[in-house]
């Protein structure tokens, strides 16, 4: 006899929470629970707008504003966030309908991804409770409503892993015979048998039976759902410059795992990396947008010269320490010469921006000649300055090791800007002074040193999604949880490739996801341990 481990289950038969499951296996529909799930984020959100209207805001945040209205409008940070704040002034004359819809957005990804977790068989009030502990919590409450271009990409992002599960739990038949499908039918790849039990590895299902032969569905088959998972991949790459990096590692991990309609999932995943540098080259300039100076797309080569001619300047020689002091003094490079952040080097008074312009092409000359006679050099920088997404205990302790969260004062405006309507909008006005004085001691009490690592850094929290995946594989064979830490993991590489500080907002969405993953984990852990 064999015991069935799986998530999914046949129709009439009761889930982990005492509700019938439909007969394609998943639990039956609840249009409350999406609902629930919303409203609860919703409404928790919806206390940190009024507690920090209109928003909090950062010295990013005056570069957004300044783009749409005094100008010049470049293309150094998200021209489809610029877009969004400058319809808010047009329209409202002020900024707080964007971060309002910020609250709006994240909680119906936070909605979106419960929903995706649900066939795993957690308990949907647990669920909900998840939903309410991530909005809760001070950093991702707060977070949600500052005016940074990072929150749409964390919450496209999360769209785009909830989604990514849902095509990974429950593939859709091929479309026509000849797709490999036996007779026309599919045994689909989430483990789920014809008759709604679900197929174990070795290919047997509940009642002893065993799956019928043939190969698998060779996935030739549009998927509506790509659509979405392919907005969902754009908007990353729209809402981040290097967004469009998570999207090309998310889309090489997902590939293998959405066995259905693979060329097709491929297709949409090299439209969503190729369109945002369309556009920053050809598309944005068409709109009287510049694009941004090649020497801020490469931050982190200016952060790896400094390290390695601080560790071993015996690799330079003399032309090579010529093209540095072109750009900076000496002193600039050993002064920013600490792995954990750019700025240090990046943003110093004494280094030439426009100078680094003009010999771009000779730094990253150099930065390849360095990548192949001392790729360890290279490689360690990166490794140090990645530890925001893969060493959980904090690096306050090191030279450019602390971790920036949030300004919670007004920021610095122009002084052309005082007494303008823009400079009237970009103050706090909290809408409830009592709400107000709750958010900021809640914010102080979490950051404290001692929970850095729990609420601030994202590296525990990726590794409880790895770990979730692996379980629900073990117990359902089901690829829908390893799907959703896929994307997690394309955000994790990516701090690896392009990270130049230690910026808590670079790793939100390991911290969010894992949060609603946790009953998902409870529940396989109560399994892996329970007597069979």
């Amino acid at each position: 006899m064999t015991i069935t481990t799986a998530g999914p289950r046949p129709a009439g038969e009761s889930g982990p929470d005492g509700r019938g499951a439909g007969g394609d296996g998943a639990p039956a529909r609840d249009p409350w629970f999406p609902l629930a799930c919303y409203a609860t984020g919703q409404l928790v959100l919806l206390g940190w707008w009024l507690a920090l209207h209109p928003g909090l805001m950062s010295p990013d945040t005056v570069s957004y504003v300044r783009h749409v209205t005094t100008g010049p409008w470049t293309a150094t940070h998200s021209v489809a966030y610029d877009a969004l704040l400058r319809l808010s002034l047009r329209v409202t004359g002020d900024l707080s309908p964007v971060t309002l819809l910020q609250t709006t957005a994240m909680s119906a990804a936070l909605a979106h991804l419960a929903g995706a977790l649900r066939p795993y068989g957690p308990r949907r009030r647990w669920l909900v409770a998840a939903v309410g502990c991530a909005a809760l919590l001070p950093p991702l409450g707060a977070f949600t409503v500052t005016m940074w271009k990072d929150v749409p990409f964390t919450i496209c992002v999360l769209l785009a892993a909830g989604t990514a599960a849902r095509i990974a739990a429950r593939p859709r038949a091929a479309s026509r015979k000849g797709d490999g499908a036996p007779d026309g039918g599919t045994v689909p790849e989430s483990g789920m048998a014809p008759d709604g039990g679900t197929v174990p590895d070795g290919g047997t299902v509940p009642d002893g039976g065993t799956a019928p032969d043939g190969p698998r569905p060779r996935g030739r088959a549009w998927d509506p759902r790509l659509a979405a998972l392919g907005a969902e991949l754009l908007g990353a790459g729209l809402f981040r410059n290097n967004g469009f990096v998570v999207a090309l590692i998310a889309a090489a991990l997902l590939v293998p795992l959405l066995p259905v309609a693979r060329r097709w999932t491929a297709a949409v995943a090299a439209v969503a990396v190729a369109v945002p540098p369309l556009l920053t080259v050809t598309g944005y300039p068409a709109l009287g947008i510049a694009p941004p100076p090649r020497v801020f797309a490469y931050q982190t080569v200016f952060g790896d010269l400094a390290v390695a001619y601080a560790e071993r300047p015996g690799l330079f020689d003399r032309g090579q320490r010529e093209l540095l002091t072109r750009i900076a003094p000496i002193e600039t490079w050993l002064r920013g010469a600490t792995c954990h952040t750019v700025t240090r080097v990046y943003f110093d008074p004494d280094f030439d921006g426009q100078e680094a312009e003009r010999h771009v092409s000779e730094v990253m000359d150099l930065w390849r000649d360095l990548l192949v006679r001392a790729p360890g050099v290279i490689l360690d920088a990166r490794l140090c300055r990645a530890a925001l997404a893969w060493q959980i205990g904090s690096t306050a302790g090191e030279p450019g090791g602390e971790l920036y969260r949030f300004s919670l004062r007004d920021p610095v405006l122009p002084p052309a800007w005082e007494g303008t309507p823009v400079a009237a909008v970009m103050r706090a006005r909290p809408l409830s002074e009592g709400l107000r004085t709750a958010a900021l001691t809640a914010l102080d009490a979490a950051g404290a040193h001692r929970l850095e690592w729990l609420l601030w850094r994202g590296a525990l929290w990726c590794h409880l999604c790895y770990a979730t995946a692996a379980l629900a594989r073990r117990r359902t064979g089901n690829r829908a949880v390893a799907a959703l830490a896929a994307v997690i993991c394309a955000q994790q590489l990516c701090v690896l490739l392009t990270n130049t500080a230690q910026d808590f907002r670079f790793m939100v969405t390991p911290i969010i996801a894992g949060v609603l993953l946790l009953p998902t984990l409870l529940r396989e852990v109560r399994a892996l341990l329970s007597p069979r």
